[in-house]
């Protein structure tokens, strides 16, 4: 019986570095850059394009060997192994699409991990499928077997405050015209007149950030 593809509901590459080309920028001076779940490489590529430095890891031996073929540094690693030797080493995380693998608890610790391997002042960018929205909640969320549970983005930004990251950013978005279809856009208006928040943003973003250890008080001499 023939399973289901590695990227078959993930979209074409170019669909996804449409949609994570938003977050480059916020990369710009946090090099090294790790990619957990680094997949095809596409978030990578668009690092390079942007002359920051990454290195990725990830689970699946595909995904590993075609980054590799792209010149990458990735590592065919589980991220809570990989993390707990990486203190302090990152400027930047980037997790796409990978919290929603995981339980609660494990969670939490990969959260915990990746706080320890940013620098202070490091900054972490998770991804997931947004559980408000009633087309990825009903459907999509559930194509990929290997999905444990959704994260709503107040429980995320609950999780994360939990593990001493302060919130800078987060929302919903779209990602590209190119996912709807030109010839469906009036449809796709019109739900999202109907349904707002509930409809049309199949993607939650939380933009979080360790922050900087304050300097140790002088001691004065006592003449």
């Amino acid at each position: 019986m023939r399973g289901i593809g590695l990227y078959e509901f993930g979209g074409s590459e170019a669909l996804v570095k449409r949609t994570q080309k938003r977050f480059v920028e916020i990369f710009r001076h946090a090099a090294p850059v790790l990619d957990i779940g680094c997949g095809r490489g596409v978030f990578m590529e668009l690092l390079r394009d942007a002359q920051i430095e990454s290195v990725g890891i990830d689970h699946s031996p595909e995904s590993v060997a075609a980054c590799r073929q792209k010149g990458f540094t990735v590592f065919n690693e589980d991220a809570h192994q990989y993390l707990s030797r990486a203190n302090a080493k990152f400027g930047g995380v980037f997790l796409s699409h990978v919290i929603e693998h995981l339980g609660y608890a494990d969670g939490m610790n990969l959260f915990k991990l990746c706080f320890n391997a940013l620098r202070p002042g490091g900054t972490l960018v998770v991804v997931t499928p947004n559980s408000a929205d009633l087309a990825v909640i009903s459907e999509i969320f559930w194509l990929d077997p290997t999905h444990v549970r959704p994260y709503p983005k107040l429980l995320l930004q609950s999780m994360l405050q939990a593990n001493d990251f302060c919130i800078k950013r987060s929302g919903e978005f779209l990602g590209s015209w190119r996912m709807v279809g030109w010839r469906r856009v009036p449809g796709y208006i019109f739900r999202r007149l109907l349904l707002g928040r509930h409809y049309g943003k199949p993607n939650t973003f939380v933009i979080a950030e360790k922050k900087p250890q304050p300097p140790s008080p002088e001691i004065r001499k006592v003449s």
